[in-house]
């Protein structure tokens, strides 16, 4: 995995926190466009972001789209 991508994936969660702090979330349509990555790409940086604890999502524990949010963790990575 690309170091690089993780972070850039955790510097546009951090924005979108600072940016609306009661909403702080980003769509992977965005993330995949700012990325130049396809869905399937994506969904295996926003697993191990989630495993590793940096980032969470409501929903099902495997990811389909939803918000994701950074953590207290994942600001400091």
């Amino acid at each position: 995995m690309d170091e690089n991508k993780k972070k850039k994936i955790l510097k546009m969660l951090s924005n979108a926190k600072k940016e609306n702090p009661e909403n702080p979330v980003v769509s992977s349509k965005d993330l995949e466009e700012s990325l130049n990555i396809e869905y399937n790409e994506l969904d295996s940086y926003i697993r191990d972001l989630k495993w590793r604890g940096y980032i969470e999502y409501d929903g099902p524990e495997t990811y389909d789209g939803q918000d994701i949010k950074i953590t207290p963790k994942g600001e400091k990575y």
